[in-house]
């Protein structure tokens, strides 16, 4: 199965949830992920390390994935494979 990002459903420090083309609403913890990349502090990544920024996440309609202004996406299928959550399906 190939996933896409179809709604960013809420935002924490290096938490989001996330609405996926399967409908389930799963959390992604990106904690140790921006812990590890970000260590360096010229790195993209060490900017996300700031709640604020990593809060201004957007849902890019193009590619059905999150987006940073500083240029960082991430891969839908990487994301999905590191949430927890659980089908919630629309009702009719």
């Amino acid at each position: 199965m190939i996933y896409s990002i179809k709604e960013i459903v809420d935002v924490e420090p290096y938490r989001v949830t996330l609405r996926f083309n399967t409908e389930e609403i799963r959390t992604v913890d990106l904690t140790e992920n921006l812990n590890e990349l970000g260590s360096n502090p010229i790195s993209k990544f060490a900017e996300l390390k700031d709640p604020s920024t990593f809060k201004k996440v957007k849902l890019d309609e193009e590619f059905d994935t999150v987006v940073w202004e500083n240029g960082i996406d991430l891969c839908p299928d990487v994301l999905y494979q590191m949430s927890t959550g659980k089908a919630i399906k629309n009702k009719v």
